[in-house]
């Protein structure tokens, strides 16, 4: 299998376009992110102690729809969300099997980061709620919906390039990424991908719903995950 692998990312790296600019597709959605959170925090004004603790649920909700836009757009096909699927399960993880994550030239970074529209969009995505939570709640959790939602989703793009850069890199030698790498790369076993570690983060809904994948104490194909 891991022939394969590796002629699917020489095959994938083949076809990168040369217009492509790796620290480009890295950095511009992520000061894109930062300008909305910093814009977004600047308009709180005195917040209570119940609109600052109202951050903890929304963290909860970004790591539920993280978990199920990944379990269930990215690992099967959707109506009308099919780039998504194939971009993901046939390229992301055709290329990256667990025993070889780390890319090995940015040029890669194409194939580990999420497309930068979907990152924009993702954060546009928050606009709405933001502003229901402002006119129904208070303005003040309308903005750190906001915040918070985008800054999940830097979360996302940076952890997740963290367990694909060299294991003995600055990076990759910090013990929480070499925890959250581990846990990715069981999800990265072609037998596990499809049940096992959805979370990219924090595997907080793996947990939960019942797909968190313990050697110890589990024997895959033995027992069924909660859907």
């Amino acid at each position: 299998m891991k022939g394969d692998s590796e002629a699917i990312r020489r095959e994938l790296v083949a076809r990168i376009p040369r217009w492509y600019v790796p620290w480009v597709h890295l950095t511009g959605p992520s000061f894109i992110g930062i300008a909305i959170i910093i814009c977004a925090l600047s308009r709180v004004r005195h917040p209570s102690i119940w609109e600052l603790l109202s951050v903890l649920p929304m963290l909860a909700v970004s790591n539920a729809s993280e978990w199920a836009l990944h379990k269930g757009v990215l690992h099967h096909r959707v109506r009308g969300l099919g780039f998504a699927f194939e971009r993901h399960t046939p390229q992301h993880h055709g290329a990256f099997e667990s025993g070889s994550l780390a890319i090995r030239n940015p040029r890669e970074l194409k194939l580990v980061l999420l497309p930068a529209f979907g990152v924009l969009g993702m954060f546009l995505g928050a606009l709405p709620p933001g502003l229901a939570l402002h006119a129904l709640v208070s303005p003040n959790v309308g903005a750190f919906w906001v915040a918070t939602t985008v800054a999940y989703v830097l979360a996302y793009e940076w952890l997740h390039l963290s367990y694909h850069l060299p294991e003995n890199g600055p990076v990759g030698r910090l013990a929480l990424v070499r925890v959250l790498r581990r846990h990715h790369a069981i999800h990265h076993a072609p037998e596990f991908m499809q049940r096992w570690n959805f979370n990219v983060t924090v595997p907080l809904c793996d947990w939960i719903r019942g797909t968190l994948y313990r050697p110890a104490r589990t024997a895959p194909g033995a027992a069924h995950a909660r859907a």
